[in-house]
C-alpha cells in the first residue's frame, strides 16, 4: 500500500524514537525544541506543526511553528486548527467506557444486541460473536474499508448511519473474533452509531458535551472549521505545496477532528490526570487504565503488556520506555499523541503536510525533550529458551492478519520470513527486509535491543488452526504468522521470481525483436515469422496489461477520487487486470498449438514461451482466486 494511502486511511505511524548514531542530542530547552523542529520543517519542506507539551496538570508548551498557510502565507500558532487523524478514535472508548459505568452497556455486549439489524457476517456468531471490545480493539475480523468509502467527500456532511450504509462488504470476520489484531476503521463508527441510539443525540453533540467543553477543547470540532472564526491549517501533500482539499471523512468518529495546540494540551491534562481535569473528575483512573490496555486479542492473553487498548495504545521504543500512544492521518496531515502515566509527561503534535519522515524526526526531538532527566525502567532480565520450543517454532512464516484482503495476495509473498531459534535470541529474517533479532524473556516472548518489554510472542492458535504462529506488537500494533511449510514458503517465492523473470524476459524479447526486423529492413533481408512469434506475441500483450494494471492502481494510491470512484484510471486499472486474465487464458492454447520449427533456436524460443505463458496462468489463476483481478476500487 502506498504512503498516501496509508495516510488517507487513518493509518496509526509507530515510533521508532532511539539512534544508534552518538551525535543526536536532546534539545535541552523550549528554544531549542523550537529551532531544531523549525530545521526539520525547513529541510522537509513541511509548512507548519501544532504542539502541546504537558507535564503533570501544567502546560509547559502550547504552540504553533511554521505556516498554517503557505499562499498567503498564515503563521501557525497555539489556536490553528489541525487535523488529528486516528487520534480522534479514543473519544469513541472514552464514550463507551462512561456508558458501561452508567450500566448502558458492556464492552462485553455483542454488537448484535445494540444493533439487531445491523448488516455484518462472522462464521463464527453463535461461539464468537462480534462484541464491542473487538470493534474497539480492532480483533472483530473485519477487513478495512473500501476505497470507494475513503473516496468518499460528501460535504453535507453525512450522517453516522448514512456513512457506514456507504460500505458493508467489507464487514466480515475473516477470523474467529477475539483472536488476531487487524487495523479497521469501521469498528469506531459502528460504536459511535450505537452509542447514539443509547443516547438519542448526534455523536458530535454527545463527545461536545461529554468531553470537549469540560477539558477545555474549546474550539476541537469534527466539522470543517468556519474560517470567518477560527484559523485551520491548509493541508499539503509530501512536498508542502501541492494542497489537499479538505476530506469530509465519511465515518467522523473514526478520525475527523480538527484540533488545535491549546485543545490537545487540554486532553493530554485530562489524560495525565487519570481522568480529571482542572479538578473535575470526567472518568476515573481506572477506566483510562482499560483504555489503556489490551485484552481482545490472543497477544494479549499471551501476557503482551504493550499492544493496542481501546483506541489507544502501549508501545515500547529502543529507549526503554513505554508510551501510551494513538497517531493518525489523513491525506496531507499526521498527528501524534504519546504520553507516561507512569512519569506524568506527554505531548502531541499535528502536521500538515504528508511528510513521514518529517513527522519521526519531530517526534524523535520532541520525545527526548520531555524525558529528559528522567530514567527509563529497567529492561527486562535475558532468558533463555527450551529446545522444545525450538524444536516447535523454528521454520518458515508468512502474516495471516492483512489489514486490505484485496492487497493480501502481495503480502502472503513478501512477508515469507524464515524463524530460527538458538538459547539465546529469536532471528526472524524476511526474504525483503532486515532481520529482526529477539531477546528471550521467557522461553516464549522476545523483545528487540533497547525494549523494555515483550513485543513477540510464539503462540498456538488452535481456534484458527494455527499450531504454531507467532504474535508481534511492533510499536504497539498487532501482526499474526503463521507457519507454513518449506515447500509451501519457498514454491510461492520461486514461482514469483520466475514469473517476474519471464515478464522481464517477454519485454527483452520484443525488444530484441523489433531492432532484429529493423536490421533485416534496413539490410533488406526477408523477415520470415518465426514459429514462436504469436505466442510472444500474446505473452508481451499479457505483460502491457499487467503493467498498466499495477501502474494506473500505483497512480490511483495517490489519488483517492481517482482509484475509488469510477474514473479511467480505476476503470482503467480493472480493465487491463481482466484483459491480463483473458490474455493469460489465450496464451495457454496459443502455446501450446502445433508449431513447426525448424532451427535449434527456434526450439528454445518455443520451450521458453510456453515456460512463461505457462507462468503467467499459475499468476493469473493466483491473482484471481486471491480477488485481485476483477477488483473494482470504486465499488
Amino acid at each position: 500500500m502506498l504512503p498516501s494511502l496509508l495516510a488517507t486511511a487513518f493509518l496509526p505511524l509507530a515510533l521508532a524514537t532511539g539512534d544508534s548514531t552518538p551525535k543526536f542530542v536532546a534539545p535541552k530547552s523550549i528554544a531549542e525544541l523550537e529551532t531544531r523542529i523549525n530545521r526539520v520543517l525547513d529541510s522537509a519542506k513541511v509548512p507548519g506543526v501544532g504542539l502541546a507539551i504537558v507535564r503533570h496538570d501544567s502546560v509547559i508548551y502550547a504552540g504553533g511553528l511554521g505556516l498554517a498557510r503557505v499562499s498567503p502565507a498564515v503563521p501557525a500558532t497555539a489556536a490553528t486548527l489541525f487535523r488529528i487523524g486516528s487520534t480522534s478514535k479514543a473519544f469513541v472508548a472514552l464514550t463507551a467506557l462512561a456508558l458501561e459505568r452508567e450500566g448502558k452497556l458492556k464492552l462485553t455486549d455483542p454488537l448484535r444486541q445494540h444493533l439487531p439489524t445491523f448488516y455484518f457476517d462472522n462464521p463464527w456468531e453463535a461461539t464468537d460473536p462480534v462484541r464491542l471490545v473487538n470493534l474497539l480493539e480492532h480483533t472483530s475480523g473485519f477487513d478495512d474499508n473500501s476505497l470507494m468509502s475513503y473516496a468518499n467527500n460528501d460535504p453535507t456532511p453525512l450522517s453516522l448511519a448514512a456513512g457506514l450504509a456507504l460500505d458493508s462488504t467489507t464487514r466480515v470476520s475473516r477470523w474467529r473474533p477475539g483472536t488476531r489484531f487487524s487495523y479497521c476503521n469501521t469498528g469506531p463508527a459502528i460504536v459511535a452509531r450505537l452509542i447514539e441510539q443509547i443516547e438519542g443525540k448526534p455523536w458530535e453533540q454527545i463527545v461536545q458535551e461529554r468531553w470537549f467543553t469540560p477539558m477545555g477543547m474549546s474550539t476541537a470540532t469534527y466539522l470543517r472549521p468556519d474560517s470567518t472564526k477560527v484559523v485551520a491549517a491548509t493541508l499539503y501533500r509530501a512536498d508542502g505545496t501541492t494542497a489537499v482539499p479538505y476530506w469530509h471523512v465519511f465515518a467522523r468518529p473514526a478520525g475527523s477532528i480538527n484540533a488545535s495546540a491549546n485543545d490537545m494540551s487540554g486532553y493530554l491534562r485530562f489524560l495525565l490526570g487519570r481522568g480529571t481535569v482542572g479538578g473535575k473528575a470526567l472518568l476515573p483512573g481506572e477506566a483510562l487504565d482499560r483504555m489503556e490496555r489490551s485484552e481482545a486479542s490472543l497477544g494479549a492473553r499471551e501476557g503482551f503488556t504493550v499492544g493496542y487498548g481501546l483506541h489507544m495504545w502501549r508501545a515500547t521504543d529502543s529507549t526503554g520506555y513505554t508510551w501510551t500512544m494513538h497517531g493518525g492521518g489523513v491525506e496531507g496531515g499526521l498527528s501524534d499523541l504519546s504520553y507516561m502515566p507512569a512519569y506524568g509527561v506527554g505531548y502531541a503534535f499535528q502536521i500538515n503536510a504528508g511528510n513521514g519522515a518529517a513527522y519521526r524526526q519531530i517526534a524523535k526531538l520532541v520525545r527526548a525533550f520531555v524525558t529528559l532527566g528522567l530514567t527509563p525502567p529497567e529492561r527486562p532480565a535475558v532468558a533463555k529458551t527450551t529446545a522444545g520450543v525450538r524444536d516447535r517454532f523454528e521454520g518458515w512464516y508468512h502474516t495471516v492478519s492483512p489489514r486490505m484482503q484485496h492487497l493480501y495476495f502481495l503480502e502472503r509473498i513478501v512477508s515469507v520470513s524464515r524463524v530460527t531459534i538458538t538459547d539465546t535470541s529469536l532471528t526472524l529474517t524476511p526474504l525483503f527486509d532486515k532481520a529482526e533479532v529477539g531477546i528471550p524473556v521467557d522461553s516464549t516472548h522476545f523483545r528487540e535491543a533497547g525494549e523494555g518489554a515483550a513485543t513477540m510472542a510464539l503462540v498456538v492458535d488452535t481456534a484458527n488452526g494455527r499450531p504454531a504462529g507467532i504474535e508481534t506488537m511492533g510499536g504497539g500494533l498487532g501482526t499474526s504468522w503463521e507457519r507454513v511449510s518449506t515447500a509451501q514458503a519457498l514454491t510461492n517465492i520461486v514461482l514469483a521470481a520466475l514469473w517476474l523473470a519471464g515478464l522481464l524476459l517477454t519485454i527483452a524479447v520484443a525488444l530484441f525483436g523489433v531492432v532484429r526486423w529493423i536490421a533485416r529492413k534496413v539490410r533488406k533481408r526477408p523477415t520470415p515469422l518465426a514459429a514462436a512469434a504469436s505466442a510472444w506475441w500474446v505473452a508481451l500483450a499479457a505483460a502491457v496489461a499487467l503493467l498498466t494494471n499495477v501502474t494506473l492502481l500505483g497512480v490511483g494510491m495517490n489519488d483517492l477520487h481517482a482509484i475509488g470512484t469510477l474514473t479511467g484510471i480505476s476503470g482503467g486499472s480493472w480493465g487491463a487486470g481482466v484483459v491480463f486474465l483473458a490474455l493469460a487464458l489465450i496464451g495457454v492454447f496459443v502455446a501450446w498449438r502445433g508449431n513447426a520449427t525448424a532451427t535449434r533456436w527456434e526450439r528454445v524460443s518455443l520451450v521458453t514461451v510456453r515456460l512463461v505463458l505457462a507462468l503467467n496462468f499459475v499468476a493469473a489463476t493466483y491473482l484471481a482466486w486471491w480477488g485481485y483481478i476483477g477488483w473494482r476500487t470504486w465499488g
